[in-house]
């Protein structure tokens, strides 16, 4: 369910100021040297607009006074401030293409910046964590402008002190002349700025609030586009109905959108208009100063210039203001990905106290957040070294529960589970990992090269030929790798212009592959390794497997698999039900007998099953 707009929360206002300087800290680590040549360019702009006002302000009156006297001097002095005030124009000119160019640098950098920490940040959150629909969510926001607001913010702060110091530099122009004006400046440009800063606010918490919207409608336009979805989509006639709940969602957003955006650009004309009238008295009394012979027709333009420049100044300086607000609130979404905690790093150890004890599971229960009962309850379970474990359950009996516990993926909600006499989290992360080659259900399919799909069993690390060419082998990917065009070179991407796509099949026995290239691991762990395989290639794993000399824990609902196990347990709602030999659960005549009998009866013609 979407969150409530309403009860999306904004930072208060020292709160923001921290979220600012956290920005700009950012910004400085990532490029030091950019953000200094920025701070020199942006004084030397902020500058430039007064001074050529004030050299505009010369000239006019150099003009005059050359029309009266005639004097080449007068003459060639009007003819000097032109020629400044050009030069002056010019050089903002170059400054602003400058500026951009660094600007565009620092973008880059920064993005590239932030990209790094969030996936730092990501990289360290545990399994549990990252499979939390929030914690998606949160992702999702802050990937959604990591970029683009942090970035923004920087560049509007910039804004904001080149604005300042050209709103100071316009005001001792007007203090000279007429000081009231200054009060004029700032009365003009406060309305749109109070206006700005509400419909930011307002801003921040519609689009944060609908974002699990926003995030299934692009899912539904990706089920309209992606070659995956394409055959069962085409093959069901979904396209019509897909792309109604899409248009669906796209107009009840765009409503929303379009009365919000409404409001704020109907509200911002109106208090435009208020400034202009504002500016219109100011103008008219340095008229009426200037046909009174108060003032000369160069001040009267100074004024004039001033006034107006001094107002849009004041404006951009307050919508500076205003925009980096609003840059904050979703950078918030940032910095809260950042902020969140992480569970500890992991234990030390290297060796159990009881080496050869292997894996034991005592009274281990486990519960995902939100669900009613426990995928695991109150589970005990003892897997020696060389153990060839089988694994039998119906789905969501908590068969891949169990394996994510036994790796360290996930910590029990009670009761605990021991390697080699030592709880899981005290062992060191890295060790641990290295005992266990993984074959995970669903499997990941990498858009990489053959070559890396494999190597990715060691984290792509350097791994030599002969190792993976052995990997390959063990998981039955020889024939896949033969077939392909490039090799173990060929990338296996529809996307790129020279790849393949694989069936899934050949997935899975990539996969395998995978798996089997952790040779040091003591321990291999198959969750259902034959759901894409062929009956040849799936008799042919049974005895790869059967011949590894490990530590086997094989998953499949294919119970003929299962055969060669010297223990299997059966699992129901998240308990062990029964556990045996092959032999020993079929004479018990339990739920194993029976759903074997039921499997069997599909390849024994004649008989009916069970």
């Amino acid at each position: 369910m979407a969150e409530d707009p309403a009860s999306v929360r904004t930072p208060p206002a020292r709160e923001a100021a921290g979220l600012a300087l956290r920005t700009l800290g950012l910004a400085w680590r990532a490029a030091p040297r950019l953000i200094s040549g920025l701070a020199i360019l942006t004084l030397a702009a902020a500058l430039a607009p007064a001074l050529a006002v004030y050299l505009a302000k010369l000239m006019i009156d150099a003009v005059l006074l050359a029309i009266e006297t005639g004097l080449a001097t007068d003459r060639n002095l009007a003819l000097g401030y032109a020629a400044g005030e050009a030069a002056v124009i010019g050089a903002l000119i170059a400054l602003r293409r400058i500026m951009g160019f660094y600007f565009n640098m620092l973008r880059a950098e920064l993005g590239y910046a932030i990209g790094g920490r969030i996936f730092s940040k990501t990289s360290s959150l545990d399994l549990e964590t990252l499979e939390r629909a929030d914690i998606q969510q949160q992702i999702t926001l802050a990937r959604q402008n990591a970029v683009a607001r942090p970035f923004s913010m920087v560049q509007r702060v910039f804004d904001a002190a080149q604005n300042a110091i050209t709103l100071v530099s316009f005001a001792i122009l007007l203090a000279a002349y007429s000081p009231w004006l200054i009060l004029l400046v700032a009365v003009g440009g406060l309305p749109l700025f109070l206006g700005e800063l509400k419909f930011s606010g307002a801003g921040f918490r519609y689009y944060t609030g609908r974002t699990p919207e926003m995030r299934r409608r692009s899912y539904l336009e990706g089920l309209l586009v992606s070659p995956g979805s394409a055959p069962e989509r085409l093959h069901a006639g979904a396209s019509d109905a897909i792309a109604g709940r899409q248009r669906s969602l796209y107009r009840s957003l765009f409503a929303e959108d379009r009365a919000l955006q409404g409001r704020r650009s109907w509200g911002g004309a109106a208090l435009t208009g208020l400034a202009s009238l504002i500016f219109i008295a100011g103008k008219l009394y340095a008229v009426l100063q200037a046909v009174s012979g108060v003032i000369s027709l160069g001040q009267m333009t100074l004024l004039i210039a001033a006034l107006k420049q001094g107002q849009n100044t004041f404006t951009s300086l307050l919508a500076a203001f205003s925009g980096a607000y609003e840059d904050i609130l979703y950078a918030s979404n940032l910095f809260s990905l950042l902020d969140r905690p992480v569970a500890a790093a992991g234990g030390t150890l290297t060796q159990g106290p009881v080496p050869g004890d292997g894996y034991r599971f005592e009274s281990v229960s486990y519960r995902y957040p939100g669900a009613a009962r426990d995928a695991l309850h109150q589970v005990s379970l003892h897997i020696p070294p060389g153990l060839r474990l089988g694994i039998v359950g119906a789905n969501g009996s908590g068969k891949s529960t169990l394996v994510k516990l036994l790796a360290g993926l996930y910590a029990p909600v009670s009761g605990r589970v021991l390697l080699d006499g030592a709880p899981l989290e005290e062992w060191a992360p890295d060790v641990l990992a290295a005992r266990t080659a993984l074959l995970f259900q669903p499997f990941q399919r990498y858009a990489f090269t053959a070559r890396d799909n494999v190597a990715m069993g060691q984290g792509l690390r350097p791994v030599d030929d002969a190792s993976v060419e052995a990997a390959i082998d063990a998981g039955l990917a020889r024939e896949v790798v033969d077939d392909l065009p490039g090799g173990l070179d060929t990338e296996l991407s529809r996307q790129q212009l020279e790849g393949v796509e694989l069936s899934g099949g050949q997935w899975q026995r990539l996969a395998l592959a995978r798996a089997m290239l952790r040779t040091d691991a003591d321990t291999l762990i198959l969750d259902e390794p034959t759901s894409a395989l062929d009956p040849e290639a799936e008799a042919q794993l049974i005895d790869t497997v059967g011949a590894a000399g490990k530590t086997v824990i094989l998953i499949s609902h294919r119970l003929s698999n299962l055969r060669a196990a010297q223990r299997i347990i059966v699992l129901q709602k998240g308990a062990i039900a029964e556990q045996g030999t092959h032999g020993e659960l079929l004479e018990a005549d339990g739920a194993y007998a029976r759903l074997f009998a039921a499997q069997a009866g599909f390849y024994n013609p004649g008989s009916t099953p069970a």
